[in-house]
Parts: C-alpha cells; structure tokens; sequence
C-alpha cells in the first residue's frame, strides 16, 4: 500500500508505533505478573506448610523433653524403685500401695496438669503398669502379654526397655480412655547404668489437631490433610478435615488412583515439594507436600487454584480495557500532530523553491511558538546571511593582500636577527675554548678511531707532547703497552657492537666499556715514564658522525695517600689483635682469682651455717657473679667496638628464652621489693629463627635496670615487662618488648646520652644506684646487630618505657619440641580484679588455651554478672595483688544466687539441680611458680614472673583435670651430705679423674668441689706431669687448664690423641678462664670433648661429669639418678635425717636455696598449720568426719610441700579414713597426729631461734 501525503503516513505509522511497544511491553508485564501471583501463592503455601511441620515437630519434641526432665528427677528415681517392689510384693489393692500412692500423686498430678497431659504412667521391667494417675482400665495390666499389648503404650514401652531409647507412639483410639484419640511418649528410667521401669505420659490430641486445622493463610478452600500409610497401597487420614471433619482413624485414600494421590504419596515416600496438582478431592489446587519422620506422617496443604489465582482472571481484563483507551489515544495524537506539523512544513517548501530560483527577498511566515516557528525564523536568517557573505568574501580579499606586503618585511628583520645571532655564538665558542684550556685537567676529543681532534695546554704539560705533535695521531700514544696495540681494535670493536674488551691499564670485565664512566687508568709520557690517571670518556655526535671526549686527571698524589691509608688499616688490624690477645688475657687472668673465690664459695654454702653466715656468703657470691658480669660487659663492649661481635641465627622458643631471662631476675627484684610481672602474647609464633643468647643478654640489661631504677620508689617499685606481635607474615614476625617500670624517670637531657658507653643520668645516680654505664649501651649495639630498634620513653618522676621491636623469622612448631600447653576448653573461668593488675593479661592466657572467660573488677560487678552465670564448675581467678575480696565474701555471693534461684523454682524440691560449683585460683605475689593447693577447691600461685603453663596448670589442677600427684615434687627426700670416698676407692669403681692445673688455689677449688660431689682426683700441676699420669690408664677424664707451664692444654690433648691409637678414648675437658669467643669451638678442634668456663659452678660441673661418667657415677649421684627416675610421691627419709621432724632441702628443691625465702615459708607453715590443726581437733571432737578428711587434706598438701614428710603421711591416711567415716582408724591416728605435729611445731620454734 503506497501513501502520497505525509497526512497519511503520519496517521498510520503514528498508530503503529504507539501501540507496538505497548501491547509488547503489556503483554510481557502481564505474563511477569500472572508468574509472580502464582509463585507467591506457592510460596504461601509452601511456607504455611512448614509452619505446620514445624509447630508439630516442636510440640512432640517438648513432650519429650518433659518426659526426659521428669525421668532425670529424683522423685521419679525414688518412685520406680518403691512402686516396683510394693507392686511386686503387695500389689495394687494392698495397704501399703494406698499410703506409696498418696505420697506421690500429688507430685505428679500437679505435674501432670500444669504440663497439661491426660495421663501418667510407670511401667516396671516385667511390663506392668504399677502406677497411673488416671487410674483406667489399663491400670496395673500388663503391656507384654495383656489386652493393651498392641496399643501405642504398649509399643512405646517395650521400645524404650529393649533400646535404652525414648519412644513416641502414633496417634489412635485408645479404649482405656474412651476411645478418645491420644498417643503416648515413654522413656527408660536408668539408675547408675541399670534400667529400672519406663516413664510414659499420654498426649492429648486436640493441640496437634488444631495446628493442623487451622486455616490462617489458606482463604477459604484451603485444607491440610494428614495421613499415614496403612499399607502399601492405602493412606489413613491421621486428622480431621476442614470438610470431613469425622475423617480422623476412619478415611482412607486409595495411593494408586493418579493423579489425585500423586501429592500425599510423595509426602508418605520422605519428599518435600510444592506446585499445581489434583487434590483428594478431584480438584486442581495449590499444594505443598511435606514428610514429618518423627510420626512417619504424609502433610499436605492445598488451596483451589480458582480461588489462588483469581486476582489473575481479573489482571487480564483490565490489560485489555487499558489497550482500548491507548488505541482511541493513538488516533486522536495523529490528527493532531498533522495539523501542528505537516501544514506549516507545505508552506516552508513553497517558499524554498522561490529562493533556489534566485529570489533572495523572498521571506517566510512565522506562526506559532513551537520548534515550526523556530524553524520559519531559522530559514528568513539563513537568507539574510547569504546576503552578507558576499560582501564578506570581498572584505577577506583585500585582508589578504595586505598580509602579504607585511610578510616581506617580516623577512628583512629575521635575517638581521640571525646575523646578531651567529656573532653571539662566536663569542661563545671562544668562551668555552678559554675555559677549556686553563682547566687543571686534560681534555681531549677524538674521532671513532681515536685520532685526536683537539687537546687543551694541560695536556702538553702533562704528557710532553707539542699540540702540532698530538693533533692527527692517535690517542694510543700515550697509552702504555700492551693495551696500545689494542686500542685501534678496541675503538672499532665498540663502534660497531657497543662492547668493549679487557684492556686499557686496569683488567675489566668481558663484554664491558668504559664509555660514561670513570676508572683509574695509567698513562704513558713523551719520555716514557708512566703515570696514574683517573679518566672519564663521554661519548657525543655530531651528524651522524661519532666522537669521543676523555678527561684526565693527574692522580698520583691521591694513590700516596690511600697507600698510606692501607698501610694505616694494616697497623689498626694489628693492633686490635694486639687488644684482642690483651683481652683474652686479662680475662683469664681476672677469672682465675675469681674461679678460686666463687668455688670455694659454692663450696661454702654446701656446709652447716647459720642463717646470718649464709647471708654473708651470699652476698660474697652476688658480689662476685656482679663483677665478673662487669667483666663481660667491658668485654662484649671491646668485641662490639672491634666489630667482631657476631649474631647467631639458630632455632629457639622465645617464650621460654622471655621466661627464663626474667626469672633470672625474679629473686633480685623480690630482694628489693619489687614487683616484677611477665606477659607473653600467645599469638607470637612458639619457634622463631634468633640469638637467644644476645636476646636473654638485651632483656636481663633493661629489666635489670628497670628493677634497679624502681627499688627505692617511695610507692613500691613496680617493673612490667610485655611481649607483643606487632606484625605478622609467613616470612617476618616483628615482637616488640616493652618494660615499663615507675622509678625515677629521666629528663630529656639524661635520654640522648642513654645509650653511650660509661654513661649515666648524672653523678648523683651512679652514687645512689651504681653500675658501669655500659649495659645500656651493649643492649643498643645488640639490638642494632640484630636488625631492631629501642626507644624510650620517661619522664622524671614518672617512670620509664623501653621498647625493643625485634624481628624474627617464624619456624614450625616441629623445629624445636616443646612442652605441650594444657587445653582448658570446655572450662568457665571467672576473672576478679581491677585493670591496674593482672587480670587483662590473665584473660587473654586463658581465652588463648580454650576457656571461656568472664571478667569481674570489683564486688559491686559481681553480684550482678553471677545471677547471669550457666550453671556448672566455674573456675574463680582472684587477682590477689590488688584489692580483691576474700574467698568468705566470694562464696556469699555464690550462696546468695543460689537461694535466690531456689525462690523462684516452682517445682517440687526434687527437681532442682546443683547450681554453680565455685573453685578458687588465688594470684599471690611472690616467685613460687608452682600451684599449691590450700584447700579442697583453693589453688594458690604466685603471679610475679608468672609463666604462662604455670597459671595454665594450675586452672587444670583446680578444674580436676591433673591429679594432684602430678603437681608434687618430683623428688621429696631428705639429702644425704657428700660421702667422700678415697683414692683406692675411686680407682677401683673406674671413676678416679685427673685435673691438670699450675694454679693452687684453683687446684684446691676443684679438689674440694669434686669431693663435694662424690669424687676423687689427681691434680698435675702441667701439662707434662698431666701426661705422665695419663699414661698410666688409671683415669676415667681429664678436666684440664689451657694455659700451663711446660706443655699448655692444647698441646696435652693433641699428644694424648696420638698416643691413644686403639686404646679406649678418655673424654678430656677444657677448664678455663679465657671467655672471648671463639675458645669453646678451638677446644673442640684440638680435640678436646667439652669445654667448663672459670668460675666453673657446681651443677654445671655436675651436668658434664655425670655425662662422661654415666658409668660410674658417684655413690650420692647414683642415688639421686635412682630416685629422680622413680614415680615419686612419697617421702623416704635418709637415715642421718630420719629423727627430723622438717625437710628443709625439700623447700631448697621447690624454691632455691635462700635462706630468707625458706624461713619466710617455714614460718607461715607454722602458723598456718597450728590454726589447721585446731579446726581438725574441733571437727573431730564434734564428730564430723567427713570435714575432718577435707581439713586433713589440705594440711597434707603443705606438709610435704615444706618437707614436714611424716606428718604429711599421717594426714594422708587420716583423710581417707575420714572420706570413709572410718571412726575407728581415726581414733588410733589423731593421738599419732598430736605427737607428729608437736615434733614439728617444736623444731620450727628452735629453727627460727638458731636461724637468728
């Protein structure tokens, strides 16, 4: 179909393209719509049926759950046991089930009608109901062999007895009760591990059903059916229907009529789905099919989809009429359109053909507002500029003309300006050619082959050469042989590849040029004689021809000085070997005096003294380690000064490295009264890559000036050292510690000299606190070594805050085996203490290990948290070091919720379980990092320096998860004095040890202290009588000094290696005073099998001795061996001790042997014991055995921890015996107990006289 006007087009394509989106865009909304409608009915459906599923689901879960709280009551307990023999003996019309069943209905008939069952039953193990609260016919038949044998009850029951397990029966007519539909949940009633009856309850139906019947969300065709298989073909409807309401036990749905049971049978087959199906009852509906296994029930709910989707019936319609009004719309729009439009384009082409004629005055109309308008007013504008163009083309012409006249006068100036130019450069040339020539440096151009172009004055001096004879020839000739045959070859070999060859005074690499560098070069004269040069070569073009400039200087004098710098670095080597070797001796000539002082000192403290004469020698000890530790320091400074300190990078566990540096000190800081505290986080990684060594050697310095800087604060000196992970990769950890301490600060004067050598704040501070100055210093070239960094932080007054960020490279927990951390998961643990503490830290420990933790800061907080507590053992940590309550304050407040919580139980007062069991962890401060235990549910462990497994193993001990044996001391034994045995005796044993030392005092040191540990020696005075003796074979080792008269250790060993061939190999062990490093790894070399540094302590002696002696060990070793490898846990008394009623060497194996700290602890025992034995008297007097076995317990524990063994054992067999109300035994221990405990309160008494 053809259209001749734009009327027509406009009218037809108007309408098409109004209406074609909107009947695509309608009809694509429209399905959307038609899908969601249905999708949401669906999902209606599908959700409400899930509800359903669930509210079942839940209820039969809570009548479990009840009959489960009931079973676990031990009411019920009782009753089973009661029913089931006055059942078996009397029976049901007997006396004595009347008054059994008055003492119990009331009980459960309260519980049965607040819980709203219809009714209760216990079954015995034979089947019979024995009791019932509805008492109908069912009452006291049996449910194995009577007439409700296969009823629900009876099938519930027999399940629960035979599988131990709790059962749910299905709902039917049960006659007993009318025939009223019910269902029945029964448990198994075990006592201990036995089964002793069945509780079961019987359900009414009428809250399940009305779940099912309720219609909320379904409008007014839906229905829910409930059904389950009857048999293979046939479904029972299990609840009433929304129009059969009888249909409940009596309806049936034959499963294989599809597609009408197609929903059900899916849902009785264990599916769940949703979607349009036929119902029941032959209608299309809206279902969702769901399995319910605890019933083994079939739920589906359905809606008619009439009614589902009728608001999609009624969308339809209104898409239609709305298709109607935009079809009238579309066509009313054309007309209008071509009225505006079309009419007023007719006139605008009428007048365009007036115009192309040539009529350039022709004008056209302007009507209107719209674009048409703008259009007209367009048209008559573009008309009047043709006009105008013309006279504007004749304008530009004579513009242009004019252009032209000034363009050639342009031209005249510019050649001018270019003329000025080319003389300004003239001059500049000139310019740069004076500079050139009075440079003090050769300068010389050359061409590709290296003639040379140019050359300035200085050359002619320096080489002797005229300007006449150098220009023209080749830059060789002043290049000595043999790299002047080279040169031609070298400079086309580079011209054409870029690469140079090894040549030109000074061997270079191959492939490598010297173009743009500068190097030192020597250089050949006129007259032959050669010079030394540095030379620099730059390469430029000129065209695209290439040139070369090189720039000579004359270097000789400058090679005289860096000769006479060698030289100079040559004599400093010598000489700080010289130092070295003056170091080395002094060191050992200063530990030589020190190794007879502090020997014969160990030696000393081994013997009978009083407590004021074992202070004296040890402050003669301290004072000794204190200047040989003053040695070490001047000597690691001179290593550091030399360079020749070297940072090892070995395996270690910085946790243990942290703790044992700071357990070194704990004792200094306790001396001064300072509280010295330890966290480590438990995130850094176990193993790092690191200088133990250094590090312990860092730590030790600032911690100990820390605890030296806070001793004399006026409010308790209080030193905190922290470990922290402040960064963390697979490759790089970074830890930063920080000690914090609250001494006398420092100014800002006193922080920049912090870290120079021999330097302290002021004067007045070297008086007041002493030292060399140099800890510091060393600590901050260590540091500096081992890639960290230390800042501080300090005001005068206030305090100081040393940081050390440190990084380390993590290693696998499996690169060093380490012990394993208790696991306290599972565990409540309730933290009381203020932030100023440790409770912060302690937190983080045992959230680190598993617990769940708590934290309370003061009495106020707790009585509110505790209400809020789960029931169960809570672990209470009291952080004993600031102001925290008392244990008597703790437990009220624990026997507080537990009687508020028994006000609000409703129940009988068999049904309430225990509540929260407190047990309490006290922090104390101290240095005694093993748990102690004061009481039954009191753990006590001291929190200075407190390592993290020490407060981890004393949860563990109080949670009962360690048994107290294991925190015993491995070994409580009394120690026998040294048995010194002779010569002969040695000999005879295989033990006899040879010392090779020119020394006497040393000779007496080691004498005597091999005699204190069990030993006999010879001693040699060189090494020459050394290999006399040896050669007799009557030695088991060697220990020998390395710098003797006539034949030096070194020497001595190589010698006895040699001639011992196939002789049995003696183990030989270096004994020096040399320290430097280095000596230990010589002494290997040689040949030697340890090595032992003067002033060699006791147990390090020990350690080595019994490692090459293992076969012959000292008499007092052996025995030691022998109990240290036993179980242990009880004492045998030695006996030259057995009339002793206290042990103290116990107490020095628990806490070292400083006599304060034992004496302290001896006393407190003492009092703590008398006031213990006074509570046990009391309790035993009153007739309480039971607390006479818990007061008992804890005075067992403290006994043998001071060493009071016998007494300890008594108190262990009178705790059993009260555990076991054993009267009798207890009335044979206690008058044992009152002499044992007199013995031990009269030696304390004259202990604590003599110690004064």
């Amino acid at each position: 179909m053809k259209f001749t006007s734009l009327t027509q087009r406009f009218a037809v394509w108007f309408t098409l393209v109004s209406l074609l989106p909107i009947l695509l865009i309608g009809n694509s909304l429209l399905h959307t719509f038609e899908n969601e409608i249905k999708k949401s009915a669906i999902r209606n459906v599908s959700a409400i049926a899930d509800k359903k599923v669930e509210q079942i689901d839940s209820y039969l879960k809570e009548r479990l759950l009840d009959a489960s709280l009931l079973r676990d009551a031990s009411t019920t307990y009782d009753a089973i046991v009661e029913f089931s023999r006055i059942f078996e003996e009397y029976g049901v019309n007997s006396e004595q089930y009347r008054q059994l069943d008055a003492s119990y209905r009331e009980n459960f008939r309260r519980f049965v009608e607040e819980a709203g069952y219809y009714d209760l039953f216990l079954i015995s193990l034979k089947g019979d109901i024995i009791y019932s609260d509805a008492h109908e016919a069912d009452f006291a038949t049996n449910l194995f062999t009577g007439s409700y044998s296969h009823s629900g009850l009876g099938i519930a029951a027999r399940y629960a007895l035979e599988n131990s397990k709790s059962a749910i029966s299905d709902f039917e007519r049960y006659g007993p009760s009318r025939g009223a539909i019910a269902a029945f949940v029964a448990v198994p009633i075990i006592i201990g591990d036995e089964i002793k009856g069945v509780l079961a309850l019987q359900i009414y139906s009428e809250r399940v059903f009305a779940v099912i019947a309720n219609n909320v969300g379904l409008m007014d065709s839906g229905e829910t059916l409930v059904a389950r298989l009857e048999d293979e073909n046939t479904a029972l409807v299990m609840a009433p229907l929304k129009f059969d309401p009888d249909a409940a036990l009596e309806r049936r749905i034959p499963l294989d009529q599809l597609p009408f049971s197609e929903a059900i049978q899916h849902a009785l087959n264990g599916h769940s789905g949703d979607g349009i199906t036929v119902g029941h009852h032959q209608k299309d509906v809206v279902a969702a099919w769901r399995y319910l296994p605890r019933m083994k029930w079939g739920i589906v709910v359905h809606v008619d989809v009439d009614e589902a989707f009728a608001s999609v019936y009624t969308l339809h319609f209104v898409g239609l009429a709305l298709l109607v009004l935009t079809l009238l719309a579309a066509l009313v729009g054309a007309i209008l359109f071509n009225r505006r439009v079309v009419n007023p384009l007719k006139q605008l082409n009428q007048s365009a053909l007036q115009i192309s004629a040539g009529n350039l005055h022709q004008r056209v109309a302007i009507a209107g507002w719209d674009e048409m308008s703008q259009l007209a007013q367009t048209f008559n504008v573009m008309v009047e500029r043709l006009n105008a163009s013309n006279l504007q083309r004749n304008e530009a012409e004579e513009h242009l003309r004019q252009l032209n006249q000034q363009l050639e006068h342009r031209v005249v100036e510019r050649t001018a300006d270019l003329q000025r130019a080319n003389e300004a450069l003239t001059i500049k040339e000139e310019e740069v050619r004076s500079v050139v020539e009075h440079m003090v440096d050769c300068v010389v151009t050359t061409d590709e082959i290296g003639t040379i172009l140019s050359a300035n004055p200085v050359m002619e001096k320096l080489f002797g050469y005229d300007r006449d004879e150098m220009l023209g020839r080749n830059i060789s000739i002043i290049v000595p042989e043999p790299d002047r045959s080279r040169h031609v070859g070298y400079m086309e070999n580079y011209c054409r590849t870029g690469h140079g060859q090894e040549y030109v005074g000074r061997p270079y690499l191959s492939g490598s040029h010297g173009i743009g560098l500068g190097r030192e070069v020597v250089g050949e004269c006129k007259d032959g004689t050669h010079i030394e040069l540095y030379l620099a070569v730059s390469e430029y073009f000129v065209g695209k021809k290439r040139h070369f400039t090189g720039v000579m200087r004359d270097i000789r004098e400058h090679v005289r000085i860096m000769e006479d710098l060698k030289q100079a670095r040559i004599e400093a080597e010598q000489a700080s070997k010289a130092k070295s070797a003056f170091l080395a001796a002094m060191s050992h000539e200063i530990r030589t005096p020190m190794n007879g002082v502090i020997g014969m000192i160990d030696v000393l403290r081994q013997t009978s003294l009083s407590g004021y004469q074992m202070e004296m020698a040890n402050l003669i000890r301290d004072s000794a380690y204190a200047l040989l530790a003053i040695i070490e320091d001047i000597l690691d400074f001179s290593k550091i000064e030399a360079g020749k300190l070297e940072i090892e990078k070995i395996p270690m566990r910085l946790a243990s490295v942290v703790e044992n540096a700071c357990g070194m000190l704990a004792h200094v800081a306790l001396s001064k009264n300072v509280e010295l505290t330890l966290f480590i986080d438990p995130a850094i990684p176990g193993n790092v890559l690191g200088d133990p060594l250094r590090l312990r050697q860092i730590i030790v310095n600032i911690v100990n000036n820390a605890i030296k800087f806070s001793s004399k604060s006026l409010k308790g000196g209080k030193v905190s050292v922290r470990v922290l992970l402040t960064e963390t990769n697979p490759d790089r950890v970074v830890v930063t510690f920080q000690v914090t301490d609250n001494g006398i600060g420092m100014n800002n004067e006193t922080q920049e000299k912090l870290f120079k050598s021999f330097s302290q704040g002021d004067a007045s501070t070297t008086r007041r606190f002493g030292g060399t100055g140099l800890g510091l210093a060393i600590s901050h070239h260590l540091a500096e070594l081992m890639d960290a960094e230390i800042a501080v932080q300090s005001e005068p007054q206030q305090g100081s805050t040393f940081s050390i960020q440190m990084p380390f490279k993590p290693l696998s927990d499996a690169a060093i085996p380490g012990a394993q951390l208790d696991d306290l998961s599972g565990l409540n643990c309730l933290i009381i203490g203020d932030n100023g503490g440790l409770s912060d830290d302690l937190a983080v420990y045992l959230k680190s290990a598993g617990a769940t933790v708590e934290q309370a800061p003061d009495l106020d907080t707790l009585h509110q948290l505790v209400q809020n507590l789960v029931p169960g053992l809570w672990l209470v940590v009291i952080d004993a070091g600031q102001q925290a309550p008392t244990i008597e304050e703790l437990r009220a407040v624990f026997a507080n919720r537990s009687n508020v919580l028994k006000r609000s139980v409703k129940a009988g007062p068999h049904t309430l379980k225990s509540d929260i069991e407190p047990h309490f962890v006290i922090i104390k401060r101290g240095r005694r990092r093993q748990a102690r235990i004061e009481d039954i549910d009191i753990v006590t462990i001291d929190g200075d320096v407190m390592y993290r497994q020490s407060l981890l193993r004393a949860m563990a001990l109080a949670a009962g998860r360690v048994d107290t044996v294991e925190e015993k001391i491995p070994v409580i034994e009394t120690k026998s004095p040294p048995v010194a045995i002779s010569r002969e005796q040695a000999l005879q044993q295989g033990k006899l040890i040879l010392v090779a030392e020119d020394n006497d005092i040393n000779q007496k040191v080691i004498r005597q202290q091999l005699t204190l540990l069990g030993y006999a020696a010879d001693i040699a005075s060189d090494g020459s009588e050394a290999l006399k003796r040896w050669q007799s074979g009557d030695y088991a080792l060697l220990l020998s000094d390395l710098h003797m008269p006539e034949m030096d250790g070194f020497e001595l060993t190589k010698e006895i290696r040699t001639q011992e061939g196939v002789q049995k190999h003696i183990p030989i062990v270096a004994l020096t005073a040399n320290a430097l490093k280095g000596e230990r790894e010589h002494c290997l070399n040689i040949g030697m099998d340890d090595y032992l540094s003067k002033p060699a302590q006791l147990e390090d002696l020990r350690l080595v001795l019994e490692k090459y002696l293992a076969t012959g060990k000292s008499v007092a070793n052996t025995e030691s061996a022998s109990r240290s490898s036993a179980p242990i846990v009880k004492a045998e008394p030695a006996p030259e001790s057995a009339h002793i009623p206290v042990d103290i060497h116990v107490l020095e194996e628990l806490v070292g042997d400083d006599p304060e700290t034992i004496q302290e602890m001896l006393q407190d025992y003492r009092i703590s014991a008398k006031k213990t034995a006074t509570e046990l008297r009391d309790a035993y007097q009153a007739g309480q055995l039971t607390s006479v076995g818990s007061i008992a317990h804890k005075l067992k524990s403290s006994s043998r921890s001071v060493g009071a063994i016998a007494l300890g054992d008594l108190c262990a067999q009178m705790e059993q015996a009260g555990k076991g109300n054993d009267a009798q035994a207890l009335a044979v221990l206690i008058p044992n107990f009152e002499v044992e405990m007199n013995k031990v309160q009269v030696y304390l008494n004259s202990f604590s006289k003599k110690d004064k």
